[in-house]
Parts: C-alpha cells; sequence; structure tokens
C-alpha cells in the first residue's frame, strides 16, 4: 500500500472512467485499487460490474457505495471464519454509508436519481459527485486508520 495519494488525481481519474465507459462501481473500485495500491486483480472490476442501478436495477445501494465498499473490504476484511475483523470493516462501511447520506441524504441508487431520467446527461454528473464522494469518503477513512496521507 502508498503512502500517500493525490486526491485531485483521484478524482480525475474517476471522472474519466466514469464518462468513458465504466460503470460507477467500476470506476470507484479501479481507481481507489490503483491509487491506493491494493493488490485487487483486474477480476474484481469484473465483479463489480453488476452493482450499478442499485445492484443490477435492483432499487438497492449505490454501486459506487458498493465499489468503494469492496476496497474497504480489501484493507479491513477477513478471511477467517470468526475471525472478529469484521466488526471493524462493518463500522468503515457504515461510516462510508453515512458520509454519502450526508451529503446526498441517502446511499440508495434509486432515491439518489430519482429525479433523474436516466440517460439525461444531468444525471451522469450527479452520479460523478457521488462517485467523488465515495472516493473522498475511503480516502478519510484511510489516513485515519492507516496513515495514508491525502494531498
Amino acid at each position: 500500500m502508498v503512502k500517500e495519494v493525490c486526491m485531485e488525481k483521484m478524482l480525475s481519474d474517476a471522472t474519466e472512467n466514469f464518462t468513458t465507459g465504466f460503470m460507477c462501481s467500476e470506476s470507484v473500485l479501479e481507481v481507489l485499487n490503483r491509487h491506493y495500491e491494493l493488490g485487487i486483480g483486474e477480476e474484481a472490476i469484473a465483479l463489480s460490474t453488476g452493482f450499478p442501478y442499485g445492484f443490477g436495477d435492483g432499487g438497492n445501494v449505490c454501486g459506487a457505495v458498493a465499489g468503494a465498499t469492496m476496497c474497504l473490504g480489501k484493507v479491513f476484511g477477513r478471511t477467517v471464519k470468526g475471525d472478529p475483523a469484521f466488526r471493524k470493516c462493518i463500522d468503515l462501511v457504515r461510516e462510508l454509508n453515512e458520509d454519502v447520506a450526508k451529503e446526498y441524504v441517502s446511499s440508495i441508487c434509486p432515491e439518489l436519481i430519482a429525479n433523474y431520467e436516466f440517460s439525461d446527461p444531468k444525471r451522469k454528473i450527479y452520479c460523478t459527485g457521488i462517485v467523488h464522494a465515495c472516493i473522498r469518503s475511503f480516502a478519510k477513512i484511510m489516513e485515519r486508520e492507516c496513515g495514508v496521507a491525502v494531498k
């Protein structure tokens, strides 16, 4: 893992991802993985492909939040049954959700985009802000919990 990240570059890269072919979950996961050197394989991008529109248009959590959650799981999650590390991971994911909800009232996709038609370019701009909020929240958590400086 790196010792420092550049917020401006992460947000720029996320916007590039999100406006040139990746969905929200893929954009967040790819940027956080690359900038933090989390060691998540490219197959994880494929694993996150079904998350947009509230988990496959299912009315659930925002895909950007899901992508950031996957990255929090990589850093703070567990791989051993019964490992109590899950508690910290759950708390940090809750914090991420609360950060997004503070800024956008919710972290549930249909609630977030209720005022937009999906094909409306303004919806994409709005969702780019949510992608950025997820990256900022992840960065805040990583700075506090792991000492990764944000410039």
